[in-house]
């Protein structure tokens, strides 16, 4: 009896171990994925341009003085703030202040020559209807008065102009902004053209740049499209803006047109200069059928399909591609290619797999 006891605890652990060896042969056979599902989205083709940073139009100012003169004072340097009428740099100004006061001087006299040929033509018509006087002298009076009054409004315009070529001096700011670059120093010698500018001053509270976009693109876009733009200049940014304006022409040479782009800087992380990249999407497919670009697979032949899992097992389906993102791809032909909203499908471990093959999940993040 012990024998036969013996023999069938034999027996029994050789069956089970028969048993796992089996089970353990079903596990290695199973491809180990992870799962994703399809979900409807919204899903846009976006077409990317770049360009570099400017102010945009009449925010960027070069500015020069508009008489010739030494430079007394330069009272900004790059980077300072400034605002519009603020006093950027002076002229020696004492030729034109000596001006100013030759011209005062004229005026007075031209003053004191018309009220003198006022009083004489008053005198004059007081004799004339007296009988006292002839009327050639009335006349001579008269001439005499609107040549004063002539020589009155030269000399006041002549003032004028010597008031002005003074205050000219001072070198001020058009526009709030900033000053991005100065291109003289003090003593230098300016000759009063554009020339020959002083200082740079920009407004970047907004920035603007120009993109080149196919010809076929451009009726896809609009004046105030939203825009998503980045620089490498602030790593991680993403910036909002808008266009501002399309091109009506096209470049014969190249087929394509300019698309102008203006970002908001209100913290001044966007300086002139840098490389800015936009993306604009100029397709947009609401409620679309989707799925992770890492589902789709390709065939012997190239061709994309996907695999839809049932419990332990999982299915290849081909399917046709419509947009397609970095974060998701469009399903095309909905139920009738076979998948459909909510399926599981195979995110990863599906390379290398038949037609149909078992497979085993194994967990993963949030897809």
């Amino acid at each position: 009896m012990r024998w036969l006891a013996s023999a069938v605890f034999v027996l029994a652990v050789a069956g089970c171990s028969n048993k796992l060896a089996d089970n353990a042969g079903d596990a290695s056979a199973r491809a180990e994925v992870t799962l994703t599902r399809i979900v409807r989205a919204d899903i846009s083709e976006t077409l990317s341009l770049t360009g570099t940073a400017a102010a945009p139009p009449n925010g960027d100012v070069r500015v020069s003085a508009l008489v010739s003169g030494r430079i007394a004072a330069l009272t900004v340097a790059e980077g300072d703030s400034v605002e519009a009428g603020q006093i950027l740099a002076k002229l020696d100004d004492r030729s034109y202040r000596d001006q100013l006061q030759q011209a005062e001087a004229a005026a007075q006299q031209a003053k004191a020559n018309l009220d003198n040929a006022r009083l004489t033509r008053t005198r004059n018509e007081d004799l004339f209807q007296r009988g006292i006087v002839a009327r050639k002298d009335l006349e001579d009076a008269r001439t005499q008065e609107s040549v004063a009054t002539a020589a009155m409004q030269q000399s006041g315009a002549a003032l004028e102009l010597a008031r002005l070529q003074v205050a000219r001096c001072d070198i001020v700011s058009p526009i709030n902004g900033i000053v991005a670059k100065r291109f003289v120093s003090v003593g230098e010698q300016v000759d009063g053209s554009a020339a020959q500018p002083i200082v740079e001053v920009a407004n970047l509270r907004e920035v603007e740049f120009l993109g080149n976009a196919p010809a076929m693109y451009l009726a896809k876009m609009h004046a105030g499209q939203p825009v998503e733009v980045t620089t490498e200049s602030a790593p991680g940014k993403v910036f909002q803006g808008r266009v501002v304006a399309i091109s009506p022409a096209v470049d014969p040479a190249t087929g394509v047109g300019l698309v102008r782009i203006r970002v908001p800087n209100p913290n001044g992380l966007l300086r002139m200069g840098v490389f800015l990249s936009a993306q604009i999407a100029i397709d947009t497919h609401a409620h679309a059928l989707t799925v992770a670009p890492e589902a789709v697979y390709r065939d012997q032949e190239g061709q994309p399909r996907i695999f839809v899992v049932n419990q332990d097992s999982a299915t290849a389906v081909p399917v046709k591609l419509g947009i397609q993102t970095k974060e998701r791809v469009e399903l095309l032909g909905g139920d009738s290619s076979g998948v459909k909203e909510g399926d599981s499908v195979i995110l990863t471990g599906g390379y290398g797999l038949g037609d149909k093959a078992r497979i085993q999940t194994r967990p993963q993040s949030n897809q």
